[in-house]
């Protein structure tokens, strides 16, 4: 999976390693990172320079035989240095921090922001429509370098996309891939959500 800042996920624990891994973690600071695998390449061999995540546990369900049901919360992006020996049955490894380059125009990022605000708030009103919902659109953040997290935290994006996302360090890409692929669902939900009032 990838999980990006500021956003939420629910995990279900069932291995024993990552049971091991959540009893660590809550005796320390109840954080740990995320790394999507690779197809085909094993979980020690991913390359230097994978993006993930760190996420904090933020809500924990143990359960009688030992499995958990938890929610984190996603933190910041780092870059795999390298995995190291340990005597854990999980992955333990070396990782530097990752930020925004920095570079992009302020005025020119927002002015794409309201862009893939509104189209995403029109995403949500067709499905909405579709569903006979009523209730409010969710909130969205006012910073545009997160906007793009949490549009994709909510909306089904192929995995490759949302590994393409975490490791974008440029707000402005990031909006433009979610734009992207906003603008290319909204015709057809649009006009299914009109179809579907015509009938009501």
């Amino acid at each position: 999976m990838v999980l990006f800042p500021g956003t939420s996920a629910p995990l279900h624990l069932f291995e024993p390693r990552y049971r091991q891994l959540l009893a660590d973690v809550q005796q320390g600071d109840k954080q740990f990172g995320i790394i999507c695998a690779l197809p085909g390449v094993a979980e020690r061999a991913l390359p230097p320079g994978r993006v993930g995540c760190l996420v904090t546990v933020r809500d924990v369900e143990m359960m009688p035989d030992g499995r958990a049901n938890i929610v984190v919360d996603g933190e910041s992006r780092f870059a795999l240095e390298r995995f190291v020996d340990d005597a854990a049955p999980y992955h333990v490894g070396e990782v530097t921090t990752i930020d925004d380059e920095g570079t992009d125009p302020p005025v020119a990022v927002a002015v794409v922001a309201d862009d893939v605000a509104s189209n995403f708030r029109r995403v949500v009103s067709a499905v909405h429509t579709l569903n006979d919902d009523t209730s409010a659109p969710p909130a969205l953040p006012d910073d545009p370098a997160q906007l793009a997290f949490s549009i994709a935290g909510m909306v089904d994006f192929e995995l490759a996309q949302r590994q393409a996302l975490l490791e974008s360090r440029s707000p402005m890409t990031r909006l433009s891939l979610v734009n992207g692929v906003l603008r290319t669902v909204l015709p057809d939900l649009e006009l299914k959500a009109a179809m579907h009032q015509a009938r009501r």
